[in-house]
């Protein structure tokens, strides 16, 4: 063995040996007092005190933003909220970061280890690590359900307990129909368990459609794509770059220059293809849509709000046939497309050739947008709690 291949296996070894320990720590941790057991859940005298337990809040992510969006809606509609970190993310830096995330958030921040376990009417687990610290609480059981974990992961034991949260008895209010789809057909879901959903909304107030001349597409020849994707393998990044990359190469062959930008990245990554704009926040996301000609998004598990605030921002989008969107929104709201990258190719330049075809896409688009908010559903979720 050469001295370089002797390097690389310890740094592979090593790298191995530490998410090995990660991979324990984080299930010896949600599972220090936990027996499995089937909650009983009897129903809450009251429904004002309300716990929302967490990791710990990150800026730029659109999950624990609509963690926020909810809590503070319920603020709203009278409710006591407080916000829980399980990993005990210190307190100050929960609400700095909370209010990056949303300018008008509202409840209360808390460690785990200075909640009062008994105080709360109802605590909301928000993932499946949470759900296991929700189990230490002694009011009635709540989870809300912003995708399908199980989907995270390898087959793996974070897998397999994830996958156990939605047997445990929680009554569970998704954000969505599709993930109940996916725990009915791969859970074995209890006889008392309650299973509800609200609406999946975004904030008109944030992303709203600007004067978009889509009969200026027509003959163009410069086609530049606002791409959102992640790290995180539901997001398809690779898949995406590939097929990006051999797209370029036939829209080329047919005339057509493009320009490919994705954000949601860490600056720090590496692109096989199109340029890195890394995490960008709303202002840096609403100038960029403006700036595109079309959006691309891969919805394979429960949807984003990027392809909402996309849509609500006049910017056509790319979808997948195989994802989600189908299941939320309305036939011809967006260009479906497979994994085969003529498919892409096709659409886009069957939609640029006529740009009539767009007008009507973003037209049923916005007729479908203007039936949401998280105004409504925050109603939606208070009226779930208050006829338990």
């Amino acid at each position: 063995m050469s001295f370089k291949s002797d390097v690389k296996n310890k740094i592979i070894g090593y790298y191995n040996r530490q998410l090995d320990a990660h991979e324990s720590n984080i299930v010896r941790k949600a599972l220090a007092d936990e027996d499995f057991s089937i909650e009983k859940n009897p129903k809450p005298k009251k429904t004002e005190k309300i716990a929302i337990v967490v990791g710990s809040i990150m800026q730029f992510s659109g999950g624990h933003t609509s963690m926020l969006r909810l809590g503070t809606g319920l603020c709203e509609l009278g409710k006591d909220i407080t916000y829980i970190s399980f990993n005990n993310q210190d307190e100050d830096n929960m609400q700095e970061i909370a209010k990056a995330n949303l300018a008008g958030v509202k409840g209360k921040f808390l460690k785990y280890e200075n909640a009062d376990k008994s105080g709360y009417d109802i605590i909301i687990a928000t993932s499946w690590q949470s759900v296991y610290y929700v189990r230490n609480f002694s009011g009635y059981k709540a989870y809300f359900v912003q995708d399908f974990e199980p989907y995270f992961f390898k087959l793996n034991e974070r897998y397999l307990l994830a996958k156990k949260t939605y047997e445990l008895g929680l009554h569970i209010i998704s954000l969505g129909k599709w993930n109940l789809e996916q725990i009915k057909r791969n859970c074995n879901v209890p006889e008392n368990e309650k299973l509800d959903y609200i609406d999946f909304p975004y904030e008109p107030k944030e992303y709203s459609a600007g004067e978009r001349d889509y009969s200026s597409y027509s003959g163009k020849k410069k086609i530049s794509f606002a791409v959102y994707s992640k790290e995180d393998g539901k997001r398809i990044p690779n898949l995406l770059q590939v097929m990006l990359e051999k797209a370029s190469k036939v829209f080329n062959e047919k005339g057509y220059e493009i320009e490919v930008n994705f954000f949601g990245f860490n600056k720090s990554t590496k692109l096989s293809f199109g340029n890195n704009l890394g995490k960008l926040n709303k202002e840096e996301m609403k100038s960029l849509y403006e700036k595109s000609d079309f959006g691309i998004v891969a919805s394979m598990t429960n949807i984003s709000l990027v392809p909402y605030e996309m849509l609500a921002m006049g910017l056509p989008i790319v979808e997948f046939k195989d994802g989600s969107f189908p299941f939320f929104f309305p036939e011809n709201t967006a260009m479906l497309v497979d994994y085969n990258y003529n498919s892409l190719v096709e659409e886009v330049i069957k939609s640029v050739e006529n740009p009539n075809h767009i007008a009507g896409m973003m037209e049923n688009s916005h007729n479908y947008l203007k039936t949401l908010s998280w105004k409504n559903s925050c109603k939606q979720f208070k009226d779930i709690i208050e006829n338990i």
